[in-house]
């Protein structure tokens, strides 16, 4: 019979102190987003989960949230800031009721059902959160079946549903408006993949914003990319020769990082040629080359009141309705007046390159 594994082997797999794994585990401060990531790939690998039965309270709650991301650890581990902030957030909510937040990873979306059925069989949460919904969202049925407290951040694919979101539609339409003021007419809408709802709400967001200046949408200056930074670069690398284009509206950072690095094997430069804007945290935003004109999802106020609409399902109080969070732009060097270059890409350049 196989020994459940504990938080010693947590630590011990990870190279860390039993109490630093435990705060890392928990989502608490003081503990390094390098050394956080260590910790929760190793508990991820051993298949660790806490012992409900001893954190259970006189009124059967076990005080913990479960958070439950369903993409890639990589995007996950990623250089955006959105998912640690995001975190932060949820753990200022959650230490306010005295409540902890604990990370379930799943890769994809079965295996994100997978993880709900198990952490309701072992009662190790009182109630989810759920990013990244997508159109098809199996676990959402599981959810309602089993009535467990839950909170989406992002629109779920029906109404009816709680969530915390950004104003996706606006923020697809202020990132374009902005390359639009500049000049640009030409821009390519890089996105994640369309099954995510957030994904559809920004490129309705970009139509309107062409729409509003008199430009007629392309279909061909749409291309999408899965989460991870070789997924884009070869989306771009694919896609840019032959077309015209003098700017780049990138869904998210990780896009945005691998379309600059595929623009300059294309031998583009950004800004001079090609200008991009992209949602990301801006804080991080700012120190990558050239610092980028980025909308800031304040990711810490979505986590912090996905929080607190769950607690509130938790208790039995009346959660209220969905809380949109509205987006920032912040303009950096990325974006510039269109040149008189139009970014035109010979359509024989070879990159030479396989792999970032």
């Amino acid at each position: 019979m196989n020994k459940v594994p504990t938080i010693r082997d947590v630590a011990k797999k990870a190279g860390v102190s039993v109490s630093t794994a435990s705060l890392a585990l928990n989502g608490k401060p003081g503990v390094s987003s390098e050394t956080r990531a260590r910790v929760l790939k190793a508990a991820l690998e051993l298949d660790y989960h806490p012992h409900a039965a001893a954190k259970n309270l006189a009124d059967g709650r076990t005080r913990t949230i479960g958070l439950i991301n369903p993409i890639t650890i990589e995007h996950l581990f990623s250089s955006s800031g959105f998912f640690m902030r995001l975190i932060q957030g949820m753990h200022q909510a959650a230490a306010e009721h005295d409540y902890s937040v604990f990370l379930l990873i799943s890769e994809s979306e079965e295996e994100t059902v997978e993880k709900v059925n198990k952490a309701l069989r072992r009662h190790s949460v009182d109630g989810l959160v759920v990013t990244n919904p997508s159109v098809a969202a199996p676990y959402l049925q599981e959810l309602e079946r089993r009535r467990v407290p839950h909170v989406f951040v992002g629109r779920p694919p029906r109404e009816g549903v709680l969530y915390v979101d950004n104003d996706n539609v606006e923020i697809g339409r202020l990132g374009t408006k902005h390359l639009l003021e500049l000049g640009h007419e030409k821009i390519v809408f890089l996105s994640g993949p369309p099954r995510f709802t957030h994904c559809q709400d920004r490129l309705l967001g970009y139509q309107a914003a062409l729409r509003e200046a008199g430009i007629s949408f392309s279909e061909r200056l749409v291309w999408y990319a899965e989460q991870s930074e070789e997924a884009v670069y070869q989306a771009v690398i694919s896609g840019a020769p032959g077309k015209e284009f003098s700017a780049i509206f990138a869904t998210s950072g990780l896009h945005a990082v691998g379309a600059i690095k595929a623009l300059q094997d294309l031998g583009v430069s950004v800004p001079q040629e090609v200008s991009v804007v992209c949602v990301e945290d801006t804080e991080l935003a700012r120190y990558f080359i050239p610092p980028l004109t980025a909308i800031d999802l304040h990711s810490y106020w979505l986590g912090y009141w996905a929080v607190k609409l769950l607690i509130r399902q938790i208790v039995g109080e009346n959660p209220g309705r969905p809380v949109l969070i509205p987006g920032e732009l912040v303009v950096r060097a990325s974006s510039n007046p269109v040149s008189t270059r139009k970014g035109v890409i010979n359509a024989t350049q070879n990159p030479g390159r396989e792999t970032i």
